[in-house]
């Protein structure tokens, strides 16, 4: 059976197409793992500034209260939650939750009987 040449070729791998996929991968494997370390660092740093921020705050709203007797909240940064996607679209929902548990909530009622 007689096969052209250029569909023999779409099928053979060469040593060196392998050699470079291989060393390819293996530079990826090292961005990815310098990325992984970069981004546990910077984390850590943003905990600590985060941290010193607080801090701050804390200490200018004892020096606002000592000095002028003005009672302030201290603002405070935190760190969001991490959501993932699926969850928040099962459990989210457009149906109206009622009046009784929107003022637990602390939501505004709107009564619109008329």
């Amino acid at each position: 059976m007689w096969v052209p040449h250029a569909l023999v070729d779409l099928f053979t791998l060469t040593r060196d197409a392998v050699d470079s996929t291989k060393q390819e991968l293996a530079v990826v494997k090292a961005e990815r793992d310098l990325l992984q370390r970069q981004l546990t660092s910077t984390q850590i740093n943003f905990d600590w500034i985060k941290m010193q921020i607080n801090t701050l705050q804390y200490e200018r709203t004892a020096l606002l209260e000592k000095a002028y007797g003005i009672k302030i909240p201290a603002p405070e940064i935190v760190r969001a939650p991490v959501l993932s996607g699926e969850s928040t679209l099962q459990e989210f929902s457009f149906d109206d939750i009622g009046d009784k548990l929107a003022k637990q909530y602390g939501f505004p009622i709107h009564d619109v009987k008329q």
